[in-house]
């Protein structure tokens, strides 16, 4: 069973720009809600354990490696979000990919 989706020949909000930017809105959300999700859970679990300390979390500035890989996310989060308009069709791989980690 295919779970690709074509775009829509015919807009659902009356124009297509529009559309594009409910995508965009759309793939934002989504990014947004799962980081929130998985960061929340794991600062419990990590809280749970004493391991960690949310002040010093918080102030906390990446350095390195580490933050080279957060430019990276971030740079994907960017493409992604700001290219979905221009994508001619979507699938499961294609919404579910994430940025290369390491």
């Amino acid at each position: 069973m295919s779970r690709t989706v074509d775009r829509p020949e015919r807009s659902y909000l009356g124009q297509q720009e529009l559309d594009d930017v409910v995508r965009m809105n759309t793939e934002l959300m989504a990014e947004l809600w799962i980081l929130r999700d998985r960061v929340t859970v794991l600062e419990h679990l990590l809280e749970q354990k004493q391991l960690i300390d949310r002040k010093a979390l918080s102030e906390f500035v990446p350095e390195g490696e580490l933050a080279k890989e957060l430019e990276r996310e971030r740079n994907a989060l960017v493409a992604k979000v700001a290219g979905a308009p221009h994508q001619k069709h979507y699938d499961h791989a294609s919404l579910a990919k994430q940025a290369d980690v390491g």
